[in-house]
């Protein structure tokens, strides 16, 4: 190749980055279905004409961003193998990698059914084979007794709804006051230490009760009741669907199906699927918040009622009939008077934690720490486990809320 050809290529490979630079933004903040060619083309400020110069359509646009973050987080666990000081330094440099301030943001792949069987099987081939190597990172670590054991399995593919998780974070006002190098700090300080002050004293939780409430059978004719009911079993079932396969890859149809019921039934109890999408978001947060106030009256140390409400977002995450909707991408899309709502009840969530936080550092069970940082991250220690429900085995679903649990008190260097 000469170098008149050479700088063209490079020139093509240089914008195209900054195509599928600029949609995984979009994928971000706004989903798939605002990720289509025109909006990402008026964002760029070129013609879509120009865009199909890259790619067929918008799957494929969404395929080429997924198959980019793959790249990407290949890439920077293929360097970080090479850190020196072991297999802690080797995730640390991993998680430095993916987010430091000069690197490309990743997609989140939160949209995966929205691609074709072949292309999704791709993506998910691609994103198994990371996992299975930080999962070996994992095991090489304990055995060197730098790390503590752990299911690798479950820890690794934690790991990586970790550095995932940034990128979504930034649109929570709760988050608002953190600096991006506050947000990878406390990453690394969870996978390092966790939060306990003394990381050899074991502390033992009661689970705290997530149990939905039954309609009693005193209650089956009262029309209030059937109809929130009806709504509580609609939404349950719209959230799980949307958390396996994203909002923009499930149909009405799909929600109504799962349940035995027509799509006018989901239009008679609740409206179209902006309002559906909208009402799953509020009862996620009503949820959280009903698990903060266990939290507040939790009878044990703060630290044993912090590792209770990881258990139990994580157990809510893996149950089709809690499920709270992942906020993982798409977040920006959603109604103003929505978003309002969501970020007033996140800002009280944050506020409530910190302040348990320090009752924790006061009483000796936590140790210093940048709680409101530690707190910002600490979702996308759990909101991965739907996607990868069909990936885990019976086993490690079962086992994946303490995992995460014991994560958040220890981390995850040798004791």
């Amino acid at each position: 190749m000469n170098k008149e050809a050479a700088t063209a290529k490079s020139g093509r490979g240089a914008k195209r980055a900054r195509v599928l630079e600029t949609a995984a933004k979009t994928l971000n903040r706004f989903g798939v279905s605002y990720a289509s060619l025109p909006n990402v083309a008026e964002q760029l400020g070129i013609s879509r004409a120009a865009l199909y110069y890259y790619f067929d359509d918008q799957e494929d646009l969404v395929f080429q961003s997924y198959q980019r973050s793959c790249e990407i987080l290949a890439h920077n666990l293929d360097q970080a193998a090479c850190a020196e000081g072991g297999a802690m330094a080797v995730i640390e440099c991993f998680v430095d990698g993916i987010l430091g301030p000069d690197a490309p943001e990743i997609a989140s792949l939160s949209d995966m059914a929205y691609l074709g069987e072949e292309r999704r099987g791709i993506i998910l081939a691609r994103l198994g084979a990371i996992k299975d190597t930080l999962a070996g990172i994992l095991e090489d670590g304990a055995r060197e007794g730098t790390l503590r054991p752990c299911a690798s399995g479950i820890i690794a593919a934690c790991i990586l709804g970790l550095v995932s998780w940034p990128p979504v974070a930034r649109f929570w006002r709760s988050s608002e006051t953190l600096t991006h190098h506050d947000m990878i700090d406390a990453i690394k300080s969870l996978l390092r230490e966790g939060i306990a002050a003394d990381r050899t004293r074991p502390v033992d939780f009661r689970p705290i009760d997530i149990e939905p409430p039954k309609l009693a059978v005193d209650h089956i004719f009262d029309s209030a009741a059937m109809t929130a009911a009806k709504q509580e079993s609609l939404l349950a079932a719209a959230s799980w669907l949307f958390n396996l396969k994203g909002v923009d890859a499930t149909s009405l149809d799909e929600v109504a199906m799962r349940l035995g019921v027509t799509k006018k039934v989901i239009y008679h109890n609740l409206g179209d699927k902006e309002t559906l999408v909208a009402e799953c978001y509020r009862r996620s947060f009503r949820f959280y918040a009903d698990v903060a106030r266990n939290v507040i009256t939790y009878d044990g140390t703060r630290i044993a009622a912090f590792i209770a409400s990881t258990h139990a977002f994580a157990t809510a995450n893996l149950r089709e009939d809690i499920a709270p909707l992942a906020p993982l991408s798409g977040v920006e899309a959603l109604p103003d008077n929505v978003t309002e709502e969501i970020n007033t009840t996140s800002a009280w969530l944050m506020d409530t934690f910190i302040e348990l936080y320090e009752q924790g550092q006061r009483e000796g069970s936590i140790r210093q720490l940048n709680a409101r940082a530690i707190l910002a991250i600490q979702p996308g220690s759990f909101e991965w486990l739907p996607k990868w429900y069909d990936a885990l085995s019976d086993e490690e679903r079962a086992r994946a809320p303490r995992e995460l649990a014991e994560l958040q008190q220890l981390g995850l260097l040798a004791i």
